[in-house]
């Protein structure tokens, strides 16, 4: 037997590198076709997996049993990675050359890695793909990098890639043709709606996130919500399942010695109640939304200027949700929406998610998430915007890994301006002051049993007491954030002349001087509460 495993590479330039959320919405879906169904299409019959538009795996066919025999047994596929066990070298070779032939042809600028190792039905599985996982892994350090040809003469540039222009895009709604690249022409076609039917990449979201009835997912970075003239931005969120790679680990250490076939039954077992789980936790939270949706928007409850209008589609008068999923695969999530929406809605999928994975035995036990929201303007760059957000979430499992903690974490960042450097940079130059930090980002989703004061619940207080509270005070609000800035001692001042010595609200019990001082030791109790009230809306 050989087994092959397929991985994509530089998948966050490909999908993340388009100022276009349609473009966006196609490179994803190319990326889950090239190890889902073109995968699945490629393999030699007979083989296990029912092809369809969900490819579902058939427990019954096993290779090392089934009469006739199996050409080939895909034993797992998700998260952007296929692993198949096929009867011979040849076999193995015609898989590699056909899957390849169709990125090459159907997806242009996708880059597959391909790595696959010889095996006898008595070696440990598990420790034959930990072996090939690493192969893959010396293959991507060391391929050679694509130099493609720019063009010859006199020749038009794609906007969104930089390559030559094979011909001019058509035109959709009020976006006007431009000129693309293969690349740009491959997203597209797989992300544009053809008449009233929704695109390939639409069915796909439908099938797995479908909107409730009367409601719809926007195409366009322009119909998520935002007012023209008073907010024009929208938060990138990523979120990252905690501690995955060791799951799957010890799935593969329980049966490195044992039975084959119940570590590719488990492993599967593990994958589908994952995916399952993130699907529901997903569906729940839109629902949460459009439980909130009254007569075209989504309203703060006290604050009647802070509020999300909801886009029309012209075709069909039919509501446009201020949100859209992007990649959606197992515990890898990420999503763009509203600014305003951006923190309600990542603290309601990562709660759902909390309790769906512990709902299912096969998670083997509750799964955690990180997340990183990024809120910036509606046309910044798309791909510096997701980086963002990955490096914010890259922070909160820091952090998370450095306290030890069990939990969920996150963090975020208004990019008001532009960004330069990164997140720590950033923090350096705008969050420290004299008396320490500003922020208490990241921070933990429930309790914090090592930092009480660095808890979303603390956060949330704050907010929620300067939003409803303070509503009509916002110029009060606004010199309490610049007193902040001064240290302890300004805020005092602030006390004694603006808000008749009363203390700041109590959020956390163990922060005794945050009342009267704003700050305890390094730490500053309200700035994040201050920044955020003009954009955030709870669910």
């Amino acid at each position: 037997m050989y087994l092959v495993i397929v991985d994509t590479t530089q998948i966050q330039p490909y999908i993340f590198g388009s100022n276009r959320l349609r473009e966006n919405i196609g490179a994803s879906h190319l990326v889950a076709q090239a190890t889902e169904q073109w995968a699945f299409e490629a393999l030699p019959h007979p083989h296990n997996v029912n092809v369809g538009p969900k490819g579902k795996l058939d427990e019954a066919q096993q290779i090392e049993v089934t009469l006739p025999q199996l050409a080939a047994e895909v034993i797992y596929a998700g998260g952007g990675n296929v692993i198949v066990l096929f009867r011979d070298e040849p076999q193995a070779k015609a898989f590699t050359q056909k899957l390849s032939r169709k990125v090459l042809t159907d997806a242009p600028g996708l880059q597959l890695v391909i790595a696959r190792q010889p095996f006898e039905w008595s070696e440990p599985l598990y420790e034959k793909v930990k072996l090939t996982f690493q192969t893959l892994a010396e293959k991507k350090r060391a391929r050679a990098h694509s130099v493609p040809l720019l063009g010859l003469g006199v020749t038009a540039m794609c906007e969104s890639t930089g390559l030559p222009a094979i011909g001019v895009t058509q035109k959709i709604g009020d976006d006007e043709g431009y000129p693309a690249s293969a690349e740009i022409h491959a997203k597209l076609a797989v992300a544009t709606s053809k008449g009233t039917q929704p695109s390939e990449a639409g069915k796909r979201l439908l099938d797995l996130i479908p909107p409730l009835e009367g409601y719809d997912y926007p195409n366009d970075f322009k119909y998520l919500g935002g007012t023209r003239g008073e907010h024009s931005y929208i938060a990138v969120v990523h979120a990252d399942g905690n501690g995955m790679g060791q799951r799957i680990m010890d799935i593969g250490k329980k049966h490195a010695t044992a039975d084959n076939r119940k570590y590719i039954t488990d492993l599967r077992r593990f994958s589908d109640a994952v995916e399952a789980a993130a699907r529901k936790a997903m569906n729940d939270t839109l629902s949460k939304l459009v439980s909130r949706i009254n007569d075209g928007e989504v309203a703060h409850s006290d604050l009647n200027w802070l509020k999300v209008r909801l886009a029309t589609n012209k075709d069909n008068n039919i509501k446009l949700l201020p949100f859209r999923p992007i990649v959606f695969g197992g515990d890898d999530v990420t999503f763009v929406c509203d600014g305003r929406l951006g923190l309600s809605l990542v603290v309601e999928y990562l709660r759902q998610f909390e309790n769906e994975t512990a709902k299912r035995a096969d998670c083997k036990g509750k799964i955690t998430a990180c997340a990183g929201i990024a809120i910036v303007k509606t046309h910044y760059p798309f791909a510096r915007a997701y980086t963002l957000a990955e490096e914010l979430c890259k922070s909160a499992k820091i952090y998370r890994r450095k306290q030890n903690l069990d939990g969920s974490c996150l963090d975020w960042h208004f990019a008001s301006s532009g960004l330069s450097g990164s997140i720590e940079k950033i923090r350096e130059r705008e969050y420290k002051v004299s008396a320490g930090d500003l922020t208490l980002r990241p921070m933990t989703l429930a309790k914090n049993p090592e930092q009480a004061h660095r808890s979303w619940e603390v956060v949330l207080a704050g907010a929620d007491e300067f939003q409803r509270g303070w509503s009509g005070r916002r110029n009060k609000v606004k010199a309490l954030r610049d007193a902040l800035r001064e240290g302890g001692t300004a805020v005092e001042s602030f006390l004694m002349n603006f808000n008749e010595s009363r203390p700041l609200p109590d959020v956390c019990t163990s922060m005794a001087d945050w009342k009267e001082q704003g700050w305890q030791g390094k730490y500053c109790g309200y700035f994040d509460a201050v920044e955020m009230i003009d954009w955030f809306i709870p669910l």
